[in-house]
C-alpha cells in the first residue's frame, strides 16, 4: 500500500479515480468538488439542479471523467447535512467510499479527506481513520493491498500532520 498526501490540485493528479464529496446543503459546490464541477463543464452542477444527486448521506455517484481531468473516473459521495458532520459520521463515510472502490475494484485513487476541511475536522487524526480503513476493507485481499495508491489531497499547511500518519501505515503494512 503507498499512501502519498499532496496539495496539489485534484485535477492535476494522474490517477485511476477521483473521489470526492459534498454536504446536502452546500452550495455552490466548494474545493476540490467545486473544482471538479468547474473542469467538467458544471456537470455537477447539472446533476444537482435536475435532481439527480444532492449530497444527501451516503448517495453514490459514478461517472467517467472527461480530458480535462488526469482520471479515468469521478466517483462523488453525499455527506449529508453539514451540522451534523462529526469524526463518527467522517468514519461512517470513509468506510463507505472505501467499501464502494473495492466493490468497483479500484486500487489508485484520490481524494480529499471528506469534509475535514469545511468542518474543521483534525487531519492527522482523519488520515488515521482513513488508512485503517484502507487496511480493514482492501486487507482480506492481499494483492490488491499491496497494489493500492492512494494519495490525500489537503491543504500545504495540514501536510505536516498527515504525512507523519500515512509514513506509519505505509511502513506498517510492509511490516
Amino acid at each position: 500500500m503507498k499512501l502519498k498526501a499532496t496539495s496539489q490540485e485534484i485535477d492535476l493528479i494522474e490517477t485511476d479515480t477521483v473521489v470526492l464529496s459534498f454536504f446536502e446543503n452546500e452550495r455552490p459546490l466548494k474545493g476540490a468538488v467545486g473544482l471538479t464541477d468547474w473542469r467538467m463543464c458544471g456537470r455537477l452542477s447539472r446533476l444537482i439542479m435536475h435532481n439527480w444527486i444532492d449530497g444527501e448521506y451516503g448517495e453514490p455517484l459514478l461517472m467517467p471523467a472527461n480530458h480535462r481531468m488526469n482520471s479515468g473516473k469521478v466517483l462523488v459521495l453525499g455527506l449529508g447535512l453539514f451540522d451534523q458532520y462529526d469524526m463518527n459520521r467522517y468514519k461512517q463515510v470513509v468506510d463507505k467510499i472505501c467499501e464502494t472502490l473495492m466493490k468497483i475494484q479500484v486500487n489508485r485513487f484520490a481524494l480529499p479527506m471528506p469534509g475535514v476541511e469545511l468542518a474543521q475536522l483534525d487531519p492527522a487524526e482523519a488520515a488515521e481513520i482513513l488508512g485503517k480503513a484502507l487496511q480493514r476493507v482492501y486487507g482480506p485481499k492481499a494483492d490488491l493491498l499491496r497494489g493500492l495508491e492512494v494519495v490525500v489531497v489537503a491543504p500545504g499547511p495540514d501536510l505536516k500532520r498527515i504525512n507523519p500518519v500515512l509514513a506509519r501505515l505505509e511502513r506498517s503494512n510492509r511490516a
